[in-house]
């Protein structure tokens, strides 16, 4: 059995997941049910979040040795006004949410009511981001990986708004596998197919960024720096044609390095050695721009720290292609 935990340590799982799928989170109200507002740097909208959560634990005696429950204790779920309302459950074995429809379980009293789920949907979700299970009733249960809290508060309506026979709710189940095309031709629903649509861009985007940043140990190529700040970039980038999710179509770079990448301030060679472009610096200069650069080309390495397994070193011809896409010039 899992370890149960206690309010304080659910609400850490829930900002574990905003960080995860790239957001920030400001904690409202510290007492259950909790109370959040979401927001990203660049973006001037937030979300104000109200949070039911309990441990997910299994279903008890007399009960079928595959299902697990949430047990609605110490407070009678509620909705208000200008706030977006979730009811979750939490299983630290398999680290994974289960959200139910909050429309079904509003004002739900009783000594302990409990709302089940099956064990392998949350397998399902720990394996593949996302499972939803029909819990026969009517109501769509919803298991998810922590780095997709947003994206099921984005769009929960729509997703409890799935049927047992709906096509799209076949769909998020293989999240993983699931090619554009399927999307575009099998769901009639527009509203539908653009979340089944968006979780997946979702799910490649959070897949290429694991895969990226672990074989670089969490590390700036660039730089060396780690202390949290290093995304996944890709080499030829994604607008191109001939851009690939592959792990050796990215690099990891710090904030800083990416951006100075993604500008054509700084690349690297088929040899991996680190180039700082002489005709950038000469346009800045110009500009009255380039204060700073001695500090910015001492903290470069000569050539880019590469993973620690060869396969996911930079393609060589990956790089060419990307430096002629992005018209480098040193």
């Amino acid at each position: 059995m899992s370890a149960l935990l206690r309010k304080q340590d659910l609400l850490k799982r829930v900002l574990l997941g905003v960080d995860a799928s790239g957001w920030q989170a400001l904690v409202i109200d510290q007492s259950h049910p909790f109370g959040l507002r979401l927001f990203r740097r660049e973006d001037a909208d937030f979300i104000s979040l109200r949070i039911y959560i309990w441990n997910c634990t299994p279903g008890g005696k007399n009960r079928p040795v595959d299902e697990f429950r949430v047990q609605i204790t110490g407070t009678v779920p509620k909705t208000a006004m200008g706030e977006t309302t979730l009811l979750l459950g939490w299983h630290e074995g398999y680290g994974v949410f289960v959200g139910f429809d909050m429309n079904r379980h509003i004002g739900q009293a009783s000594t302990s009511p409990s709302i089940q789920v099956k064990e392998a949907s949350l397998l399902n979700a720990h394996n593949r981001a996302f499972s939803a299970y029909d819990r026969a009733n009517g109501e769509i249960a919803v298991c998810f990986r922590p780095e997709f809290l947003v994206e099921y508060c984005t769009n929960l309506a729509t997703l409890h708004g799935f049927t047992a026979d709906d096509e799209a709710l076949g769909m998020l189940n293989k999240i993983d596998t699931l090619n554009e095309r399927d999307v575009e031709t099998r769901i009639a629903s527009f509203e539908r197919r653009e979340v089944i649509a968006t979780i997946r861009k979702r799910y490649r985007e959070y897949d290429f960024r694991r895969r990226v940043v672990t074989a670089y140990a969490a590390t700036c190529a660039f730089c060396g720096v780690q202390l949290r700040l290093v995304e996944a970039a890709h080499i030829i980038p994604v607008a191109a044609d001939s851009s690939t999710d592959e792990t050796r179509n990215g690099v990891a770079l710090c904030a800083l390095h990416h951006r100075a990448y993604d500008q054509n301030l700084i690349s690297f060679d088929e040899a991996y050695r680190i180039e700082v472009s002489a005709t950038a610096i000469m346009r800045l200069s110009e500009s009255g721009l380039a204060g700073g650069l001695a500090a910015f080309r001492e903290g470069i390495k000569s050539a880019i720290v590469l993973p620690a397994d060869k396969r996911d070193y930079p393609a060589r011809q990956y790089v060419a292609i990307s430096r002629e896409i992005r018209q480098w010039q040193t």
